[in-house]
């Protein structure tokens, strides 16, 4: 096997005894090492469901580290935060690419030689991959339009974000650019009030108040269409998550708001 998937290997040590016992129950040699082979890759694309996990955390942990550094001037550091996110990225993007390989591995009842097939398919996707623009790359990926976003609003809040890439950038669509430029409601649609305790739908994006969406989910038997108008989504209590980015934007919304209001206030009386 090659040196990159060799590493995976040896990095998990030994297969369980039942494991090893696999070849012989497999009714011949060859059918008992490709039994081997496919358990075995099996457990390692087991094991990248939970590094995918560390890295989604590391995400909203970059997310709001730089949402903080934006909103006390610390630019170059918010620049640092963006490029640690690129790389966290472009990490994601080859395990995906990784856990794909492995899959056809695994679903291939003849495989004659694995290591130049798992060698020749990720040198493929790597040319392809590094040949990109950082448009192509960072330009159309939804978290990276989030983090963007969010450390756009920090300073910006209620305007659109302009194109990520400039005019130039044009690997990402119109309708996408649009997207990352769209401006963010602080309301639940259920309540119609401030966002309280948000949470956020995994497949739609769109808030709501945490105890408004629950209750609305218990009448409904557990799922219904997105509250939002017009979205067609379905929601379902797994499908959110708590948006403690969101929270701490809709904070500092209303401290906004808060400090114009004063503001009015004093000129009144001046």
């Amino acid at each position: 096997m090659s040196q990159r998937f060799g590493r995976s290997q040896r990095g998990r040590g030994a297969a369980p005894a039942a494991e090893e016992e696999e070849p012989r129950s497999g009714g011949g040699g060859v059918d008992g090492a490709q039994m081997q082979l496919h358990s075995r890759l099996n457990a390692i694309r087991g094991d990248m469901y939970g590094i995918k996990e560390v890295i989604e955390k590391i995400i909203h942990a970059c997310t709001v580290t730089a949402t903080d550094l934006e909103e006390i001037d610390e630019t170059d550091s918010v620049s640092e935060v963006d490029q640690s996110l690129r790389q966290l990225l472009d990490a994601q993007h080859r395990l995906e690419v990784e856990e794909n390989l492995l899959a056809s591995l695994c679903s291939s009842s003849e495989n004659a030689d694995p290591e130049t097939e798992y060698v020749r398919g990720w040198e493929k996707s790597e040319r392809k991959y590094s040949a990109l623009s950082d448009a192509a790359k960072y330009g159309a990926n939804e978290k990276y339009r989030e983090f963007r976003q969010q450390v756009w609003d920090v300073k910006h809040d209620g305007e659109a974000m302009p194109p990520l890439f400039g005019e130039a950038g044009g690997e990402a669509s119109d309708e996408e650019l649009v997207i990352a430029g769209a401006r963010m409601t602080y309301k639940c649609p259920i309540t119609t009030t401030w966002l309280n305790d948000p949470v956020t739908s995994k497949t739609c994006k769109h808030s709501y108040t945490k105890q408004a969406i629950m209750d609305y989910l218990k009448a409904q038997r557990g799922e219904c269409a997105c509250p939002v108008g017009g979205c067609s989504r379905r929601v379902r209590a797994a499908d959110l998550f708590e948006d403690k980015v969101l929270e701490r934007k809709i904070a500092r919304h209303l401290r906004q708001l808060e400090a114009e209001e004063s503001a009015a206030t004093y000129t009144m009386v001046q």
